[in-house]
């Protein structure tokens, strides 16, 4: 037969399963305030094996835009004097050409939102 520590355990773990599930809800309920500065933790990849100064800085630009919104990317980006493609948007992927070119960023977006950006 269960003894009362058995009782006690069973009882702290539905109030921590129910207090985890409710504060999950908020976070997962609120929305993201979207960015309209650079992300100010991108820093330039100084690795050897980078193919041009160009895809450094775009590199940077990249990684700036995540965080913004789709509108706001895409002006930075042309601010930059580069060029971008959307790769996916709300649950739809793009096909995308494999030729490279070191002033192309590729978007990912979900509801407005810049997720995801990659230099290719």
């Amino acid at each position: 037969m269960p003894n009362k520590k058995f009782f006690a355990a069973i009882a702290i773990g539905a109030v921590t399963t129910v207090s985890a599930f409710f504060i999950g809800q908020q976070v997962a309920t609120s929305t993201p305030e979207p960015r309209n500065t650079p992300n100010a933790l991108c820093f330039r990849d100084t690795a050897p094996d980078q193919f041009t100064p160009k895809h450094v800085e775009t590199k940077l630009i990249a990684c700036q835009v995540v965080g913004m919104t789709k509108a706001e990317a895409i002006a930075f980006i042309a601010n930059a004097d580069l060029v971008y493609r959307i790769a996916y948007e709300d649950g739809e992927s793009f096909a995308l050409t494999e030729d490279y070119t070191d002033s192309r960023i590729n978007l990912e977006i979900v509801t407005g939102l810049v997720v995801g950006a990659s230099a290719w």
